[in-house]
């Protein structure tokens, strides 16, 4: 994520909480004041040094942040939450751990044929879309990566754009940070593909073949939301858009898209 775009966020951040404190304690619901708001200064800190790949430095002013803020916006003494904590994260890895364990499994193209390999991986047209043509020394030599099918990050950038890989039903969970996601790298399969993108902060690209047919559920919080050239911006914005033949296209993709602040940006690549 850009610094720019870190500096927004966080200013934006601010002035919507600054906000809601002001409104909460004109109501004489709570005790609030501007100076109440400092431990964002943590974070905005903490977010411009993990952004210039300065993790360490950036995720101890991030947890102070997170400290401070417990205790002066909630007062709870975050210091007692750290077994707890640490005991949910072991039982959260454990599962896990065996939930991968389980889904082991070979290769859907163990024991094919390099010919047979390939007649799979055809990448017919649909409708109305203009097909493209790919010459045979474009084509990918390379390892075909195959995605899990769930994924989740707290911070950081998410790009799924370059090398080959399986798109299967896929379910991703980002909490700060970019996502940015190459449809015309991906080996799809002849069935409808499920992609649910979930985020709080930062901006979302998913780039889409001309020949692709997608379902597109996009929703923003608060941004800007751009889909195929249709744009809105401001507060709460949706838009479902699909391609025209999407119902009767054997190989398809279904994108549920979803932000809490940030920017959502279809495009046709």
């Amino acid at each position: 994520m850009k610094q720019s775009r870190v500096n927004t966020i966080v200013a934006g951040l601010v002035i919507i909480a600054a906000g809601i404190g002001l409104f909460l304690d004109s109501l004489k619901l709570i005790h609030f004041s501007i100076f109440m708001l400092w431990p964002f200064l943590f974070f905005y800190f903490g977010m411009r040094l993990w952004t210039a790949n300065r993790r360490i430095f950036g995720g101890v002013l991030l947890g102070l942040g997170a400290v401070f803020a417990l205790d002066e916006w909630l007062h709870v003494d975050a210091f007692d939450l750290i077994f707890p904590l640490l005991f949910i994260y072991l039982g959260y890895r454990l599962i896990r751990y065996r939930n991968g364990e389980r889904g082991k499994s070979l290769p859907k193209d163990f024991g094919q044929t390099e010919q047979q390999t390939e007649q799979q991986t055809e990448q017919p047209s649909f409708g109305s879309f203009p097909p493209i043509n790919r010459k045979a020394s474009d084509e990918w030599q390379g390892p075909i990566f195959r995605q899990a099918e769930t994924r989740s990050t707290f911070i950081g950038d998410f790009h799924l754009t370059s090398g080959r890989f399986e798109l299967t039903n896929l379910h991703i969970w980002h909490g700060i940070g970019d996502v940015v996601i190459d449809l015309s790298r991906a080996l799809i399969p002849e069935e409808e593909t499920l992609l649910i993108v979930k985020g709080w902060v930062g901006d979302l690209t998913i780039y889409v073949p001309v020949d692709l047919p997608v379902s597109v559920n996009a929703s923003v919080t608060i941004g800007d939301l751009e889909v195929f050239g249709h744009r809105q911006g401001g507060l709460n914005r949706q838009v479902m858009m699909r391609s025209e033949h999407f119902d009767t296209a054997p190989r398809k993709v279904k994108l549920i898209l979803s932000l809490h602040v940030g920017d959502i940006d279809v495009k046709y690549i």
